[in-house]
């Protein structure tokens, strides 16, 4: 008995063609990370803001961004409705009540991505002062902005379920299409009856499997659209996400349909022949929902390695669909591999799903090595987030399922000739490629956990230079710190004074000192002369003098217009 294979390089065509309509398509985003606000987290005004604004990350799906403003008596000083920038989709805001008084605020602000349609939310604090530079109190915390990144358990098993059920549905039908039918090509007869039944039992696996992707998809599209306020949902379907979700509903349909014709078509004998080019529609929408797929994922956020990282991650789906949807198909078939079908089929079935495995190995482990450099970036980011022991644990398990198929593919040499041999080998196959393949659920759905969750290298809070104003004596001083104040350290201090009338530069300040005291400290101001006068600018360079963490209360002492000595007031936080 001759087997047969379509040529390799279909595959190798439909993979490139694939991968090259990554390189057209425009970069996504990961999550919606907070990256700045209006006033800062943290920031001490001596004047009320009229607004407060948060940028993120990514697009924000209209309709969703919620924004509270409450001062320390918990009384909401909030006005409007929260506005979406309408040139910048990342920048959100509220109205504040006019002339709103010294007080500590807390920000809560929360959005839904235009991307990948996961919630985020978050909150920080800014304080306004007395005029004279008095605190009306002390932050609630002292840390950096607080990031809620809970993760939805029905999020993760939506994402679990889905991966599962486009690798059962996808590497059955590659299976199906590039091993099973090939190794039944001359078949007749009685010899027919076993490969026949097992086909349809394939198709029929992959034809259901592609069924649940799709009410996956639906699943995921009730779920988004949720988070919309009434009648706002006709917005939703200008999203990235929304549109990947609504192609990969009508394409798992497609897909589920095509493989169910096809298993309702009748196979007489010697029409396997004919069957494998049946399926080219089939395998151009699977390779259609790998992109979609990776359209909405973490590796589209990558923007500095486009088009490496989406094209990583739809080789590592490719990989897993071939691995462990094979390996689903196996378990699937095992009894078809048996007695009375011919040991040459049996063999030339198990002999290319080897081979069709190894390959997939080879996929999931490269791709996901760039992945994991691209997405985790540092060796910290790998041991110290949680992000990073998922991937970790991830790779655990992948260990013993390479180590099964290498001991399967040792296994299959040894039979590779003698009907006892092929009947002992599926025997003992059968109990390796379940193992192997619930490893490989498990692996899915650790993969569903982790594009719930933000990347080790997902965008961090942006630091600008910390700025404050204060005005005395006909004296407006501006003060600046760099880097933003994240903790005790090291810091440059910088002043830049004008009239305060017509706020033109004020270059008659002479010498001018700068004092530091904590609260809650020892009692003593520590005074530091700043270099200057470079004009109307004075500076400290690398001063270590914020040694602790609290509320440091700053008077900035210089002459002023009238020749008397005048004194800026300003309170800087700084983080434990």
């Amino acid at each position: 008995m001759r087997s047969h294979r379509l040529p390799g390089s279909l595959l190798v065509l439909a993979l490139a063609s694939a991968l090259a309509l990554l390189a057209v398509a425009p970069p996504a985003s990961a999550h919606a990370d907070f990256i700045s606000s209006t006033p800062a987290p943290f920031a001490i005004w001596n004047q009320a803001p009229t607004y407060v604004s948060v940028t993120v990350s990514e697009a924000v799906e209209p309709g969703t961004p919620t924004l509270t403003v409450v001062n320390r008596n918990g009384t909401r000083v909030d006005v409007g409705p929260v506005t979406l920038s309408p040139t910048h989709p990342t920048v959100f805001s509220v109205s504040l009540e006019s002339g709103i008084g010294p007080s500590v605020y807390t920000v809560t602000w929360s959005v839904v991505s235009a991307d990948d349609g996961h919630p985020s939310a978050g909150s920080f604090y800014f304080m306004i002062s007395y005029p004279d530079g008095a605190l009306p109190g002390v932050f609630p915390v002292t840390g950096t902005i607080s990031q809620e990144q809970a993760v939805p358990p029905l999020d993760v098993a939506l994402e679990g379920i889905g991966f599962i059920a486009f690798s059962v549905a996808f590497g059955g039908m590659l299976l199906t299409m590039l091993l099973w039918i090939p190794a039944g090509w001359d078949l007749e007869g009685e010899a027919l009856a076993g490969p026949r039944d097992g086909l349809q039992a394939l198709l029929r696996m992959s034809s259901l499997a592609a069924f649940a992707f799709a009410g996956v998809a639906v699943a995921r599209l009730v779920e988004n659209l949720a988070a919309y306020p009434a009648g706002t949902w006709g917005v939703a379907f200008g999203s990235t996400f929304v549109l990947s979700l609504l192609g990969q509903l009508v394409l798992g349909l497609a897909l589920a349909v095509l493989l169910g014709q096809a298993r309702r078509r009748p196979s007489p004998a010697g029409a396997f022949r004919e069957r494998p080019w049946e399926f080219l529609p089939a395998m151009f929408f699977g390779f259609l929902l790998i992109l979609l797929e990776v359209a909405i994922s973490h590796s589209a956020s990558a923007s500095g390695w486009w088009p490496l990282a989406p094209a990583a991650d739809a080789v590592h789906l490719y990989g897993a669909a071939l691995w462990i949807g094979g390996l689903a198909a196996v378990l699937r078939a095992r009894r078809w591999l048996r007695e009375p079908t011919p040991p040459d089929f049996a063999r030339a079935v198990l002999r290319g799903f080897s081979r069709f495995a190894l390959l997939g190995v080879l996929l999931v482990v490269s791709a996901g090595v760039v992945l994991g450099v691209l997405l985790v970036g540092t060796v910290n980011g790998l041991v110290g987030t949680t992000y990073g022991w998922v991937i970790l644990a991830k790779g655990a398990l992948l260990v013993p399922m390479v180590a099964l198929g290498a001991w399967n593919r040792r296994t299959l040499r040894r039979a590779e000739t003698g009907a006892p041999a092929t009947r002992e080998a599926v025997r003992r196959l059968a109990a390796n490629v379940r193992a192997e393949t619930a490893l490989g659920v498990a692996v899915l759905l650790l993969a569903g956990l982790l594009v719930t969750m933000n990347p080790a290298s997902a965008p961090q809070p942006l630091n600008p230079t910390f700025t404050l104003d204060a005005t005395a004596g006909g004296v407006f001083g501006i003060f600046l710190v760099n880097p933003w104040p994240t903790g005790p350290g090291v810091y440059v201090f910088q002043v830049v004074v004008y009239y305060a009338g017509n706020e033109t530069a004020f270059y008659g300040g002479g010498n001018a000192t700068m004092s530091f005291l904590r609260e809650g400290g020892n009692g003593t101001a520590v005074p530091i002369v700043m270099e200057g006068p470079h004009g109307n600018h004075y500076v400290i360079l690398n001063s270590p003098v914020l040694d602790a963490s609290g509320t440091w209360d700053i008077r900035v002492a210089l002459r002023g217009p009238a020749g008397t000595p005048v004194v800026l007031p300003y309170s800087v936080t700084v983080p434990a």
